[in-house]
């Protein structure tokens, strides 16, 4: 199966009112990681519209599909539906492929509605015949994350730029794939960042020739400032770049964490000068420690949370969880309830 109709195919269906469950084995392999996150991404609010729980699983050696196998037949025993993403390149032995043939035809038959997604890097011929994936192909879906020409590169990128509200000329185009050399991310990135710049507008040579970046454009600190201002939809647009561009978690939770606490302490009575605020930020923080007075008793446990999920030690997603912190910071609104 090829990326982009499927990609495009899952962003319809989020935004239809009940889109179709995704269900059975999927196999994602390719030498572009951002693609999958995309395909990751994309397939996270039919997840959330189906009430499928997430989970992930790396594999550190073969024996770790006994832990898949552990985590399939736990899912057999709830109710509720389930998503697990496994990444690592361990191949299962006969007796797990036994038991993914079984989770798929139940899955076919409409017995379940439990999703797995085996995340891979490029895999030849030799290994796309072997049995474990040939599985996956027969009776599930196999995807590759791969842009075999510029032409392949520039299709998925228009895609990315409507996404965005842009529209770019065709010297735009040439000059953007030109600059980038074949580099997606750093495509993607000057994307974002021109979205930015020029809402909604049509790009032209010479504004992209001013917009063009090299690697990321925001930090960790544009997205304090985001955050303290009040710009929930700023503010995630930049926790999302900050993650495309391979910045550490735990660098981004340092950051929230620390804005977090401070608004707690203005909250119990502190003064911003006894916290070494600097005076520029400090309406920014007082703003902020109003407007999230009624929410920011949880933001502790949620950090706390966010902690061990970068430790590896609760399975859950510590970039989805600093986006509800993030949120929460930025908006006044609650955290949601966790499952």
């Amino acid at each position: 199966m090829q990326f982009l109709p499927l990609y495009q195919r899952l962003c319809q269906a989020a935004t239809s009112h009940e889109p179709p469950p995704l269900m059975g084995l999927w196999l994602v392999h390719g030498d572009e990681p951002l693609m999958v996150q995309w395909l990751i991404d994309a397939c996270r609010p039919i997840w959330q519209a189906h009430r499928q729980h997430v989970s992930r699983l790396e594999l550190t050696s073969a024996k770790s599909w006994l832990t898949a196998e552990s985590e399939l037949a736990s899912l057999s025993l709830f109710d509720d539906n389930n998503a697990l993403i496994i990444t690592g390149n361990h191949k299962p032995d006969a007796a797990m492929i036994a038991t993914l043939a079984q989770f798929a035809d139940e899955a076919n038959q409409g017995a379940h509605g439990h999703h797995l997604l085996w995340c891979l890097p490029k895999q030849d011929k030799k290994s796309q015949a072997t049995k474990a994936l040939r599985l996956f192909a027969e009776r599930g879906m196999m995807i590759e994350a791969s842009l075999p020409n510029e032409r392949a590169r520039r299709e998925l990128l228009q895609v990315k730029a409507q996404e965005f509200g842009l529209t770019l000329t065709n010297e735009a185009w040439s000059l953007l794939l030109t600059h980038t050399e074949h580099n997606l991310l750093t495509a993607y990135q000057t994307l974002w960042r021109l979205s930015f710049l020029y809402p909604n507008a049509t790009i032209d040579g010479e504004i992209l020739q001013a917009g063009l970046v090299e690697g990321a454009a925001f930090s960790s600190f544009d997205l304090s400032d985001a955050m303290l201002g009040g710009n929930p939809n700023k503010s995630l647009q930049i926790l999302h770049q900050l993650r495309q561009s391979d910045t550490a978690p735990s660098r981004v939770l340092w950051t929230v964490a620390t804005d977090a606490r401070h608004i707690l302490q203005l909250q119990a009575g502190k003064s911003p000068d006894s916290l070494g605020i600097w005076r520029s930020k400090q309406s920014l923080y007082t703003a902020a420690a109003r407007r999230t007075h009624a929410v920011s008793h949880a933001w502790a446990a949620q950090i706390f949370a966010i902690d061990k999920a970068i430790k590896g030690v609760s399975g859950l997603d510590a970039w989805q969880l600093l986006h509800d912190l993030v949120l929460s910071i930025a908006s006044g609104e609650k955290l949601p309830t966790a499952k």
